[in-house]
């Protein structure tokens, strides 16, 4: 494997400061950073071999700048040791890409570094060799493989950070265009997952980074009020510091004191909620509070005497107390906050906490988890894990939530997404996104109480079902067991958990309705005699497990609902008792080996079928870019199906073609989605609005309502150019409230 060479002669910003790339150098940075944090021989053993392991592999490979490609591994790592992360994290860093950019594969990583090391990398490497259907669902799966590899084990969270947070420090070197997309996506996921992380130091480098690329005029104007009157603000802030230093010191407070400026996202975004919201950046009385102090002692108990002296001398602003310390933030976070009024008439944030709540406010699990240093295992402690119920939360909606992108949406609004703190009458406390409910909160406990919620009381209060929940709200959650969920829930809760459980419910409770509905259209196909026998057959019973319902009873009642169609299973059966004989002559594909002949339909554009006879299936009328299957048929050429069509099971495979239909033109073809609504007066109009701004024609439109249990079904056709234009809307149209799902079908 080829090597730097002793002298390369490029420059990088490592650590802050310009160095000559090569070996012995960035070997030497490792060192010098293991030394300043002591880490033990045996420590520093492993790291520096994963270093030269890493070297060796990454090879000549360079990033975009032209630099190194090496040198992101061991930056990354640096990051690791200084949030004093356990070896293996710290190996996991530095090995994190060799498995996506070079020809290690995971048994050879495993072979060198151990099981453990070599699941951390996994659990950060993308998905990159699998195929997926767009670069949106492969950006979603790769999220969902961290999310639930952060889940089993909650070190990856600290590679994957310190990984996009090199990259984001190195991001000038890339397109424009690039740069807006990553620093959205890290604004959108990983700002918030260091947040609820609590790490607070990686959270403000990313966001202050993804400021710069996406609102660079706002990023100036930042800097500019920071460097106005900075000193004037600074030699108040000093004086204020000295009269709280000399006011402690008299109540026998021993107290670090530390000042404390507000980062440039933070004060974007303030400034982006005042009066005018458009960042007139110059007014005086907006920027106030862009220095704050910070009172750091050795207990709880001077945390509130430090409090109290600071209030006898400073007056308090009311409303601006909170107690992080008695109610803790879900990440760990503690610190008591207030705001006061300075002898210059400006309010002054000011922060009270111990050290120890400092180090885990600035570095969060990284600070609070202690990991075993031998032996294999290097798990959290149980309780502190327990505590962490969001990161369960990971798991359990990976088999309630099946779409990838579906999965990643809810993380975003339901976890990583501003939050308030609800405490129950045991003293528990939940956290919930700004803006959620009672039955969200119900929901967020546990299924059932959700489902049998009938009201709740909030502060000792009886309060409405869609009151929106606040900071420090004490709650309690009426219910009954003959009550259920009402579908007109779903127009006011906040948490996709909770749309989702409220559709799962009336999606089982149809049930006995969709088996009845089922067994008459088998019987339908399959006659009456013998029929009982047919429902109770191993033929059945085999088709089910084909088709992936864990009974025979789940697929009846899937047919019932139209998720299955009937044709699909009748195909299955072919070959049995009970399937339908093919008796078609089954025609050969060079007879129709002809001149350019004409195209029915519309004129796709598939390479395989050249000088063929064709034409699209009007039972599943598939549309370019989704997976195709060419039936050769007599007399009518070449049909082309979608491969999921039902149609396809009562196909013999030697007529079947494996196509590829990509468009290349703008030519639409028909779609069809069906549509599952709650019947409201004016839901046709919302989706027919929400097509209409999408640019897509509808040709075709049919409701079937059921006033039974106040649902109804629509049926609709569009003109789409491909499957990546009927994915989105298809995504847009079920993301709206009142849709309980849309198919494509």
């Amino acid at each position: 494997m080829s090597k730097l060479p002793k002298t390369c002669g490029i420059k990088i910003k490592l650590n802050q400061e310009l160095t000559t790339i090569t070996k012995e150098g960035l070997r030497q940075e490792l060192e010098t950073c293991l030394n300043k944090f002591n880490r033990s021989e045996n420590s520093r053993a492993i790291i520096l071999k994963a270093f030269e392991f890493a070297f060796d592999h990454h090879g000549e490979q360079k990033r975009k700048s032209g630099d190194p490609y090496i040198v992101h591994p061991v930056a990354v790592a640096q990051s690791l040791i200084e949030l004093n992360c356990d070896d293996e994290t710290i190996c996991a860093g530095i090995l994190h890409d060799v498995l996506e950019d070079t020809d290690v594969s995971l048994d050879d990583l495993a072979k060198v570094f151990g099981k453990e090391i070599t699941s951390l990398v996994d659990g950060v490497t993308k998905l990159g060799k699998l195929n997926f259907k767009s670069s949106e669902q492969e950006q979603a799966n790769n999220f969902r493989k961290m999310l639930l590899a952060i889940a089993k084990d909650m070190r990856v969270v600290l590679v994957k950070l310190a990984d996009r947070l090199n990259n984001m420090q190195t991001l000038d070197h890339l397109p424009e265009e690039k740069q807006k997309r990553i620093a959205q996506e890290t604004l959108d996921i990983f700002a918030p997952l260091a947040n609820r992380f609590g790490l607070n130091t990686i959270k403000i480098e990313l966001e202050d980074l993804c400021l710069k690329y996406l609102h660079p005029i706002g990023y100036r104007k930042v800097n500019e009020i920071i460097k106005s009157k900075k000193s004037e603000r600074e030699a108040q802030v000093k004086i204020v510091k000295e009269r709280i230093r000399e006011i402690l010191i008299q109540n026998d407070i021993e107290a670090e004191i530390q000042g404390r400026a507000k980062h440039f996202y933070s004060i974007f975004m303030k400034l982006k909620r005042g009066a005018n919201a458009v960042i007139d950046m110059g007014q005086e009385h907006e920027i106030y509070d862009l220095l704050g102090i910070r009172i750091l002692v050795k207990d709880v108990k001077d945390c509130y005497a430090a409090l109290g002296v600071v209030h006898e001398n400073f007056r308090p602003m009311p409303g601006r107390f909170k107690d992080y310390i008695a109610v803790p933030k879900s990440n760990f976070y503690q610190s008591l906050h207030t705001t006061v009024v300075t002898p210059y008439g400006k309010p002054l944030e000011v922060q009270i906490r111990t050290h120890a709540m400092h180090e885990i406010a600035e570095n969060g699990i990284a600070a609070h988890w202690q990991y075993k240093e031998s032996g294999t295992s290097s798990k959290a402690d149980s309780k502190e894990v327990e505590e962490l119920t969001w990161v369960k939360q990971l798991i359990s909606w990976q088999t309630d939530v099946q779409d990838a992108e579906e999965y990643v949406d809810t993380v975003k609004k339901d976890i990583l997404s501003q939050e308030v703190y609800i405490l129950t009458p045991k003293g528990d406390v939940y956290t919930l996104p700004i803006g959620s409910t009672p039955i969200d909160f119900a929901y967020r406990v546990h299924s059932k109480i959700g489902d049998t919620c009938t009201g709740a009381k909030v502060n000792d209060k009886i309060v409405p079902i869609n009151y929106k929940l606040r900071n420090g709200d004490l709650i309690e959650i009426i219910t009954s067991k003959n009550a259920h969920p009402n579908l007109s829930w779903l127009n006011f809760v906040k948490t996709n958990q909770a749309k989702h459980k409220i559709k799962s419910w009336y999606k089982k409770q149809n049930k006995d309705r969709h088996l009845v509905l089922g067994k008459e259209v088998l019987e339908d196909e399959i006659g009456k005699d013998g029929f009982d026998q047919f429902i109770k057959s191993p033929e059945l019973e085999a088709v089910s497990q084909k088709l992936n319902y864990k009974t025979t009873e789940d697929l009846i009642a899937s047919i019932g609902s139209g998720d299955t169609n009937v044709a699909q299973v009748i195909g299955k059966l072919s070959g049995t008792k009970y399937g339908k004989e093919q008796k078609e002559q089954i025609p050969k594909l060079d007879q129709f080996k002809t001149k350019k002949a004409p195209v029915k339909g519309n004129e796709a554009e598939i390479p395989e079928l050249d000088g063929l006879l064709y034409n699209i299936a009007k039972c599943c009328m598939p549309v370019p870019g989704e997976a195709v299957i060419g039936v050769v048929s007599k007399g009518k050429g070449i049909t082309i199906h979608r491969s999921s069509c039902n149609n396809l099971d009562q196909v013999e495979e030697d007529r079947r073609m494996v196509l590829n239909w990509q468009s290349k033109n703008n030519k639409t073809y028909p779609a069809t989605l069906t549509i599952e609504v709650v019947d409201r007066v004016g839901v046709v109009k919302d989706i027919l609005t929400k097509t209409a701004d999408a640019g897509i024609n509808v040709i075709d439109f049919k409701v079937k309502s059921r006033p039974v249990d106040n649902v109804a079904i629509l049926k609709m056709i569009m003109q789409v150019t491909g499957s990546d234009e009927l994915k989105d809307i298809q995504t847009s149209i079920k993301n709206m409230t009142d849709v309980l799902r849309a198919t494509r079908t």
